[in-house]
């Protein structure tokens, strides 16, 4: 009897007094949708993440096929790199849907703690004229920015929980999570890399909306956030540069500004490619019109060679993305769940919504790479991590439903 007793207790999550608790028909049977709602929102996030991931590859090698041939003979060189990035990215992925969603918040301090490590060093010992990336063995390259976004989700998600109740208080609840926030900023900003900073800074903002922080308080982060923005400008004629002509397009004399070189060539070529688009591998603007067009301007690819069928269907994508982050945030067992889902998936929204409203000339100039699509090691490999961590939200939501009594 005992014997039996012991292996009872060890194969059971569940406490005795839980599983004598009853509950009603209806809550069994709202339990039972929610969990059917969270595997659907599981599975198409997966699908959803795969054809973007599919997209990209597609693209990839139409844009870079003939720019790799000239440099190496090689026409897939640049897939075939891509491909190895998807690869790790999507192993780490499934990988980090198998955490719970506790250990994230156990360590969020240490991860952030390395993130900004990283951020000071690479202003130290960084690769380039812009100091934005780690030199790595076999001539890779690591960007410490990429892995300070995702950081600075689990942080905020992680704190906003333990301080809930300080929140209302600006110096003990807000102000030392705003420190963190603001080096993370400022050390992205040193770099120089004022669209990354500004696009975190908009990530951090929505998660602090969503933690319940008084919106007073908010307006006065904007504000502080506005004249951080400003004197950055003013310290940098480039960026300046970029400001103003995106304010000022064409110029007062009615020629192109230098600065709008790229979008003006990625609004020909949406143009080109009209509804249906001119085909795969057809595209006249990658013939040395337009740079980066395989990284920050693939979009631009998408317009000319799949057509506005091709960008809609894209946008449409990812605003699906966005609804079924959002919804495995809404069935997140416990609060810190919701804030760790509505930060990754605010994380994702916002970086597709800055690169494709700079593409068709929306936004000023950023640099920011489009997810899942843009070639790319760090980008594309946390991004997949985000979207790991993630499907852990819905895995632990979904164990919290099933040990509940029926």
């Amino acid at each position: 009897m005992r014997r039996l007793e012991k292996q009872y207790l060890n194969y059971s999550f569940l406490s005795p007094p839980r599983i004598k608790e009853s509950v009603s028909p209806f809550e069994a049977r709202r339990s039972s949708v929610l969990t059917n709602v969270t595997q659907r929102s599981a599975t198409h996030l997966i699908l959803v993440c795969l054809a973007l991931l599919a997209i990209g590859m597609v693209m990839i090698y139409s844009a870079t096929a003939e720019m790799a041939r000239l440099q190496s003979d090689d026409s897939s060189l640049f897939l075939r790199n891509h491909a190895i990035r998807v690869a790790i990215g999507l192993l780490l992925m499934f990988l980090c849907s198998r955490v719970d969603t506790k250990i994230w918040a156990q360590f969020s301090r240490a991860i952030m703690l390395c993130a900004i490590g990283l951020l000071i060093l690479v202003l130290v010992i960084g690769n380039g004229s812009v100091t934005r990336w780690l030199p790595l063995p076999f001539g890779l390259n690591f960007q410490p920015s990429e892995m300070a976004r995702v950081a600075l989700v689990l942080y905020l998600a992680d704190v906003l929980v333990r301080k809930e109740n300080d929140l209302l208080e600006f110096r003990r609840g807000l102000l030392p999570r705003l420190i963190v926030v603001g080096l993370v900023l400022i050390l992205i900003g040193a770099q120089p890399d004022l669209g990354t900073a500004i696009a975190i800074g908009c990530i951090a903002i929505a998660m602090l909306c969503i933690g319940g922080v008084h919106p007073l308080q908010l307006l006065c982060v904007l504000a502080v956030g506005g004249v951080g923005v400003f004197l950055s400008l003013h310290q940098s004629p480039y960026q300046m540069s970029r400001l103003t002509s995106f304010l000022d397009f064409y110029g007062h004399q009615g020629g192109l500004l230098e600065g709008n070189y790229q979008v003006n060539q990625s609004l020909i070529g949406m143009g080109n490619g009209g509804l249906i688009g001119v085909g795969l591998g057809n595209s006249i603007q990658k013939s040395q019109y337009l740079p980066e067009l395989h990284t920050d301007f693939v979009f631009a690819i998408v317009g000319e060679e799949l057509g506005l069928i091709g960008t809609l269907a894209v946008c449409s994508l990812f605003i699906w993305f966005a609804f079924l982050g959002l919804r495995i945030a809404n069935s997140a067992p416990t609060h810190h769940g919701f804030l760790l889902a509505s930060g990754l998936t605010a994380m994702v929204s916002i970086y597709a919504v800055i690169n494709i409203g700079v593409v068709v000339g929306i936004l000023p100039t950023t640099g920011l790479p489009l997810p899942f699509l843009s070639y790319g090691g760090s980008s594309l490999i946390l991004n997949l991590v985000g979207v790991g961590i993630l499907l852990g939200v819905a895995r632990q939501s979904l164990s919290d439903k099933r040990l509940r009594p029926r």
